[in-house]
């Protein structure tokens, strides 16, 4: 699955979109997404905005 992940990702870059149409492939893709979540987040630097603490100063 990493490998249809990662030519997903270079088509995005280059502004093609991959469709899936198989249900039974999209299903282990989401899959496979779900259990690898951290690890993707980690290499698309998706990190959370940083909340807004109240100051006390």
């Amino acid at each position: 699955m990493h490998l249809y992940w990662r030519i997903q990702q270079d088509l995005n870059c280059m502004g093609e979109f991959l469709v899936f149409n198989d249900p039974s492939f999209k299903r282990c893709f989401r899959d496979w997404m779900k259990k690898n979540a951290v690890g993707l987040a980690y290499v698309e630097d998706w990190t959370p905005a940083p909340r807004m603490k109240a100051a006390l100063n």
